[in-house]
């Protein structure tokens, strides 16, 4: 493809053309604080490419250099049953998984599949180094089943009690590989993945800093704006990292520069899985300055936690043009939920609607429950649900499911020793079981 999109650093406003070949471009080479880039488009209006089914008919607003025929993509409707339970004049519903009668095929079960097919999508074809990802769940199942199907070198790297949520629906490629990490929590894989990235034959994924995951997501809005013909006043997301959040907020300031969908801010409201919930207490304090408890005392918090995948020590709150930034801009709002809040959601939409929804999901719905009964939502006006994930039991009833075995499983006392976990990986990789 021809590129379409340049990089701009939102603290200084240097501008990069991106690398013809090699690992991506994550931060700027300015002295300054820590900023996000963000990608800008040669095409400023809004338009999709009729003769993609999936995530890349939206392509002009993808920062990618090559395509293939998919159908994953973010499913959006009118909740009128939750709708009318919850007492909503207008409840927009974007799912991101597996529901084929509401036309959702991201076999995933998950929203981070749109995460990783732009990322593979923004790797030169070609490239011999292995991409690092580190997850505490669904985005590394995600790039194990995308990765695999495209057969690009991919290192995913997970906490042990992720390994569960690691499996596929076909052979594991060889070059696709899958690393545990035993008494960790997610920020200690991301800071395995960091160590094994350094490494040559390997490049970091980025995250948050990926510009291509960030639009990848954002694609949620796209979908919806493309159903509604318009933004809609209020957005709701559970958050971990809060990368979607940050994902949703851009795409919306491209579709308010476009004025074909109205110029409102689209008014994020986020939410956390309580106990652990920095973000949430830091908003609700008015700190942009994270506090968050020690190693010890977070890893049992999460421990608890109906989504565990919500659970990152380090995200981009603070950062220029993160999660703090966003919500300030959007008048966005902050609230937490408890497991049996998230639960009762969570078993509310199935019978509602009759599809199962990921603990994530869950988190969110109740989010939006309890915002609408503090009167932070007006119930009058239109809102969108991202539901991040869900129809795995529908999915069992149609597919087989395979779980993935680790590669090597790396104790926490070695994460900053790379030798052992090297020629672990030099090995034959393991087949799916």
């Amino acid at each position: 493809m021809d590129p379409h999109y340049r990089l701009r650093c939102l603290a200084c406003g240097k501008n990069f053309e991106e690398r013809p070949d090699g690992p991506f471009l994550l931060s700027c080479d300015e002295a300054h604080e820590p900023a996000l880039l963000r990608a800008e488009y040669e095409q400023k209006s809004f338009s999709v490419c009729e003769q993609s089914a999936g995530l890349f008919r939206y392509r002009r607003w993808l920062p990618i250099r090559r395509v293939w025929d998919n159908r994953a993509r973010p499913a959006v409707f009118r909740s009128e049953r939750l709708g009318r339970y919850l007492g909503m004049q207008s409840l927009w519903v974007v799912f991101s998984g597996y529901w084929p009668e509401r036309g959702a095929y991201l076999e995933s079960c998950s929203f981070k599949e749109l995460e990783a097919l732009p990322v593979l999508a923004r790797i030169p074809a070609g490239t011999e180094q292995a991409l690092v990802v580190s997850s505490a769940g669904n985005t590394g199942r995600a790039f194990l089943q995308t990765g695999s199907a495209l057969g690009v070198p991919v290192v995913v790297v997970v906490p042990e009690f992720a390994l569960p949520d690691m499996w596929l629906l076909e052979d594991r490629h060889p070059q696709v590989r899958l690393m545990a990490l035993r008494n960790g929590d997610y920020a200690d894989a991301i800071r395995l993945g960091a160590n094994l990235a350094d490494r040559e034959g390997f490049f970091p994924e980025g995250g948050a800093r990926n510009v291509a995951r960030r639009d990848g997501m954002g694609s949620v809005v796209l979908a919806a704006v493309e159903e509604l013909g318009e933004l809609p006043g209020h957005y709701v997301q559970a958050v971990g990292s809060g990368t979607g959040a940050i994902a949703a907020w851009e795409m919306s300031l491209r579709l308010a520069e476009d004025g074909r969908f109205g110029q409102r801010r689209m008014r994020l409201h986020l939410v956390q899985n309580t106990p652990f919930a920095p973000m949430t207490d830091a908003w609700l304090s008015g700190r942009r300055r994270l506090e968050v408890p020690e190693e010890a005392e977070s890893r049992r918090l999460v421990g608890g936690l109906h989504s565990r995948v919500l659970s990152n020590r380090q995200p981009p709150f603070a950062i220029t043009g993160g999660v703090f930034d966003a919500l300030t801009d959007t008048g966005g709002s902050m609230c937490g939920v408890s497991n049996r809040e998230a639960a009762a959601a969570g078993a509310l939409f199935e019978s509602l609607e009759g599809c199962d929804l990921d603990p994530a999901a869950e988190v969110g719905l109740a989010g939006l429950i309890k915002e609408l009964r503090v009167g932070t939502i007006d119930p009058r006006t239109a809102v969108l649900l991202n539901l991040t994930g869900g129809g795995q039991r529908r999915l069992r009833r149609d597919r087989r499911l395979v779980a993935a075995q680790a590669d090597c499983t790396v104790g926490l006392e070695d994460i900053d020793r790379p030798e052992g976990f090297l020629e672990a990986l030099s090995r034959p990789a393991m087949a799916v079981v």
